[in-house]
């Protein structure tokens, strides 16, 4: 029987229509997403990055490429012509170093890897990091192999950059399939025999929440692929093993693409889960699913423009464990780290934790709710 009642809660969740939307609609937006960022991208084709696989990142390719760039209006850029269009990846990558301006004279006064460090130390006095801290970037960063070898990447590279919008397609999709879980039936009348019946505590509330938990992991694995899946065919997922100072040169931490593509899986799923445990939690408490829609909405736009000041620390170490700030990919460049029994830890080894434990809590304080509610009210 509760197997029974479990398929047919899947069911609706499934075959709603308003889900059914959110789900091809979210896809197809990624989809197009990706085919969009190809067009509006400076044109580099795999054979013309390969050119370049295995060379050193240093002075002497320094001394190739700046011929090839041009100043209009103030900014250097570079021309493309049939021949050079191979060093676009290697300017993406020197760009939070050097700025938009690509002011190679900058390399030849201190030389590629001091700024680098000089950039990454004056991370360090803006967030006010301890010796300590310090201490432990310096540990991890002696791991990072010098100077940078360039490979080809660029599938890995551009499924790393698109994660920073997958954390609100996952938000807005439950706030919009999982709002009237347990809203609904009080909308159709439906509580008061819900409740009087057999299953109608315990049994139902625990089996509508795995519904959730499971049509929310569906969604998420769909959007996932609706991003692997060009990403692979277009640029083939080669290189996926090599170090992720490649695309985040700033980064201290000794990790490949990949390990990272793994974390941004990981916290990606997790944050599925705390999303929707949330969005039912509010869906029993408020018993209103335009309610709780709207909420989360408005969650969503503070999560898009709230900024937390360096100099709120503890406030800004809480605001950097949300689901979103990692998948930015702002993670692999935050300093500061979350000390814990005499440990330090980065962002996003906490964040998975911490999204347990609240989407437990979530779970078992809905489960509260749910069973005092009572027939009449």
């Amino acid at each position: 029987m509760l197997k029974t009642i479990y398929k047919y809660e899947l069911k609706k969740l499934f075959f709603a229509r308003v889900n059914m939307i959110a789900m091809a609609g979210s896809v197809i937006m990624l989809v197009f997403l990706v085919i969009s960022s190809l067009s509006e991208s400076i044109p580099a084709s795999r054979e013309a990055e390969r050119e370049l696989d295995g060379r050193v990142i240093d002075g002497q390719l320094f001394e190739e490429i700046e011929p090839v760039l041009q100043y209009e209006n103030g900014m250097t850029v570079l021309k493309i012509t049939e021949g050079n269009e191979q060093y676009v990846p290697i300017l993406n990558m020197i760009m939070p170093i050097t700025g938009d301006e690509f002011d190679f004279s900058r390399f030849y006064g201190m030389g590629f890897y001091d700024l680098r460090r000089q950039r990454i130390y004056q991370r360090f006095e803006k967030q006010d990091l301890t010796e300590e801290e310090i201490a432990y970037w310096e540990e991890l960063d002696a791991k990072v192999a010098k100077p940078f070898i360039y490979h080809y990447h660029s599938g890995p590279r551009e499924l790393l950059k698109s994660f920073q919008a997958l954390g609100f397609f996952i938000l807005l999709m439950s706030a919009v399939g999982l709002s009237g879980v347990y809203a609904r039936e009080t909308a159709d009348n439906m509580n008061q025999l819900l409740l009087c019946s057999r299953y109608g505590k315990k049994e139902l509330y625990l089996i509508k929440y795995a519904a959730g938990i499971t049509w929310i992991l569906t969604a998420a694995v769909l959007v996932i692929l609706a991003l692997v899946i060009p990403y692979s065919l277009i640029y083939g997922m080669e290189g996926t093993g090599e170090m992720l100072q490649l695309v985040k040169p700033l980064s201290m931490m000794p990790y490949s693409i990949g390990k990272m593509l793994g974390v941004s899986v990981v916290i990606f799923l997790l944050a599925a889960v705390l999303f929707a445990s949330l969005t039912m939690l509010l869906s029993v408490i408020t018993q209103n699913a335009i309610a709780v829609t709207c909420g989360l909405l408005g969650y969503l736009i503070i999560d898009l423009f709230a900024v937390v000041p360096d100099r709120l620390r503890l406030l800004q170490a809480i605001w950097s464990l949300r689901p979103n700030a990692i998948l930015m990919n702002t993670g692999f460049v935050n300093y500061r780290l979350l000390h814990v029994a005499g440990r330090l830890f980065l962002n996003y080894q906490a964040a998975p934790v911490i999204y347990i434990i609240i989407a437990a809590a979530a779970m078992l304080i809905g489960r509260g709710v749910y069973s005092r509610l009572q027939v009449g009210k």
